[in-house]
């Protein structure tokens, strides 16, 4: 079962529990799946990695606009909607697989530009590191 799949059954789910917070987020989320579907081809499903890569740029939509948010319930609210978004993303890497697959690429390679090591490991993390903490750990070990 893909990801679009089981984030249609959560919604059946949510409307049953009648959890109309969880179920407003899955439609939005759903939303911006069909709505990259219909950019691609309505005729064929979307591969399940532009479905992923369309849940992430929605958790990474609302995580950018955290900050735009004072305290209290509108921010509270957000949180969680973020937390039901990466239900249905994969984990990202410890700091300590980061640390590791830092330690990897440097070894294997004589490269010190930042850009194309930094490529480098998160293809080593297969797109599940922190693209922040990579850097930061990064910047440390090149200088």
């Amino acid at each position: 079962m893909g990801l679009k799949d089981t984030i249609h059954k959560d919604i059946i789910t949510a409307m049953k529990a009648k959890d109309v917070h969880r179920l407003s987020v899955l439609r939005m989320v759903m939303a911006d799946i069909k709505n990259k579907q219909s950019q691609v081809n309505l005729r064929e499903e979307l591969p399940e990695a532009d479905v992923l890569a369309v849940v992430g740029s929605y958790q990474k939509k609302l995580t950018k606009s955290l900050d735009d948010y004072p305290d209290g319930d509108a921010k509270n609210a957000l949180i969680n909607e973020i937390k039901v978004v990466q239900e249905y993303l994969p984990q990202k890497a410890s700091d300590a697989d980061t640390k590791n697959a830092i330690e990897k690429v440097l070894g294997a390679t004589t490269d010190r530009n930042f850009g194309s090591v930094m490529k480098l490991v998160m293809a080593e993390l297969q797109g599940n590191g922190d693209g922040r903490l990579v850097s930061q750990l990064l910047k440390e070990k090149l200088s």
